[in-house]
């Protein structure tokens, strides 16, 4: 199964027995008002998941504004959403992607290969003249007992070595955030010594809609395993996407900025 799928397909495949669709509304500070969207109306059949109640873990002195969900939690949001081993999950948000690729990128961590992002999300939906529905669906609880691939991932440490090394260290964020010129969340402005800028929506064009593969992030990184990190390990989940559509693998630094940033001791710099 390809990483992202069309409105057109989705469509197509709609109503077939094993697909499951998860809505991933999300708004940053305004932490309700994505199930209040979500109950507004959804694509038929759509579940569910909550980026900081399903898709992140507890929050402490250190692992980022938002942790990786531990291994119970995943598998309670795995089984409630009716996942099984032969099930395609389409995954979608409003419009960007980025909480819809946390939950890409969460399966992918949990074992689940059969996913992908809905291109263009509820926007792209709702511009082709689909309809939507209010009703949410009943599912039967599945029972998939996962189990996690740690090698998706990485620690603050292995982000040291990977300095000393030389390795390709992708920042996600916006280019003021990077060169350290604004920063309306984390407690430091600036960005992780070594790394380099690939914002994450530049995978996205004008509408929204992901851009021709020769255009996205990643076509050129193919050397040694990139570490991908973010303000707190979201948004460069869409990075992610777009590197394994360019055949890289790359990993994730859950904790992200807001993790580096929480030991005083970490070096930052700006441009």
């Amino acid at each position: 199964m390809k990483n992202l799928v069309s409105v057109e397909w989705l469509a197509h495949h709609l109503y077939d027995e094993h697909l499951v669709i998860v809505d991933c509304q999300f708004e940053l500070g305004k932490p309700e008002s994505g199930y209040a969207a979500y109950e507004e109306g959804h694509i038929p059949g759509a579940l569910y998941a909550d980026l900081e109640k399903d898709l992140s873990g507890e929050v402490g002195e250190h692992g980022g504004r938002h942790p990786l969900p531990d291994q119970e939690q995943l598998q309670e949001l795995v089984e409630r959403l009716g996942i099984q081993q032969d099930s395609k999950v389409i995954a979608y948000d409003h419009e960007y992607g980025a909480m819809a690729a946390r939950l890409w990128f969460l399966l992918g961590f949990a074992g689940h290969k059969e996913r992908a992002v809905l291109d263009g999300g509820l926007k792209a939906w709702r511009g082709e003249w689909h309809k939507l529905e209010t009703k949410v669906p009943e599912v039967s609880r599945s029972e998939y007992p996962i189990s996690l691939d740690k090698s998706m991932i990485v620690s603050m440490n292995d982000v040291k070595q990977a300095q000393q090394e030389g390795r390709t260290i992708i920042d996600s964020r916006a280019p003021e955030r990077f060169n350290g010129e604004k920063e309306p969340i984390d407690q430091k402005a600036g960005h992780i010594p070594g790394a380099i800028n690939y914002f994450w929506k530049d995978n996205l064009n004008e509408e929204h809609k992901w851009k021709d593969p020769e255009e996205r992030v990643g076509r050129n990184e193919h050397g040694q395993e990139p570490i991908v990190y973010c303000g707190s390990g979201v948004t460069a989940c869409v990075n992610l996407v777009a590197l394994q559509e360019a055949g890289v693998h790359a990993k994730l630094y859950p904790g992200s900025y807001s993790d580096w940033v929480s030991y005083q001791n970490n070096p930052i710099d700006s441009n």
